[in-house]
């Protein structure tokens, strides 16, 4: 039963668990779009399409290694949590050899595409990424600021690397990363609050799991609204001709985070008095 639900190691399914792209895929979405938004944007000339192809790749083994360390990290906890502590997913040496690998391969990648800026900033992303999960920061354990870390490790940051590269800091970069940032905010509460049993039973001390479900999904609508606030943002500090396109693909992309948050929610059980 166990190895048909996480699959074998060698096998398709075990190797789409160990690298978490049912997780991972609407952030890459999200920082793909944006990335493109601010590539294509009227200005000074560009840099050809292999460009925005290797950035995306870099950042694709990034979130890949970001997960990896997080169940590597994480892994005695899930099995204490876990009703099946036998069959608890990928084994711990698996996701850290992929967190290794692939974080590897992404801060290559990084390091190809941008210059000193760019740089800087990936380390500092990749860094808050993987402190989210490890000791001594931990920030997973440090309240409101491990939703504020994994937020912006996990979108904004990867984002602004781009930015840098590309050397481009208007009103368009601001816009985006703060769009990415709420939304990332949103996602990371709403991750938590679905995990919260889980960390409970682990011991995994989260800002859920020490303020309750209840303020989250506030904290995660007032996120939503401001998210709203940033997808119409455009209309205002950008001419109407270059914003409507921009607002659109702001809105198509929240419509992504809303299916996916709809769908969350039917897993989401009786909540926490609060």
């Amino acid at each position: 039963m166990t190895a048909e639900r996480h699959g074998t190691p060698g096998s398709l399914r075990y190797g789409a668990r160990l690298m978490r792209f049912r997780d991972l895929w609407d952030k890459l979405l999200h920082i793909g779009a944006c990335t493109v938004l601010l590539w294509a944007r009227p200005g000074p000339a560009r840099p050809d399409a292999s460009g925005p192809a290797l950035y995306l790749a870099a950042v694709l083994f990034l979130l890949i290694g970001g997960y990896a360390v997080n169940d590597a990290a994480d892994f005695h906890n899930d099995r204490l949590a876990s009703a099946d502590p036998g069959g608890q997913g990928p084994r711990r040496g698996h996701s850290l050899a992929a967190s290794i690998a692939a974080l590897s391969l992404g801060t290559i990648l990084i390091m190809t595409a941008g210059g000193v800026p760019a740089r800087t900033i990936a380390v500092g992303t990749i860094l808050l990424g993987v402190e989210y999960s490890l000791p001594p920061l931990r920030f997973k354990e440090r309240g409101i600021w491990g939703i504020i870390v994994g937020a912006f490790a996990q979108r904004p940051g990867l984002f602004l690397v781009w930015a840098a590269a590309l050397g481009v800091w208007d009103s368009l970069t601001a816009v985006l990363t703060a769009w990415l940032f709420f939304i990332g905010m949103t996602g990371m509460l709403g991750h938590q609050v679905l995990d919260r049993g889980r960390d409970r039973a682990g011991g995994v001390r989260t800002f859920v799991f020490r303020k309750g479900p209840r303020p989250a999904l506030r904290l995660g609508a007032a996120c939503a609204i401001a998210a709203g606030v940033a997808t119409v943002s455009p209309l205002v500090l950008m001419p109407v001709a270059r914003a409507w396109p921009i607002a659109m693909a702001l809105a198509a992309l929240s419509g992504v985070s809303i299916w996916k948050g709809l769908k969350a929610l039917r897993k989401i059980g009786p909540l926490d008095p609060a």
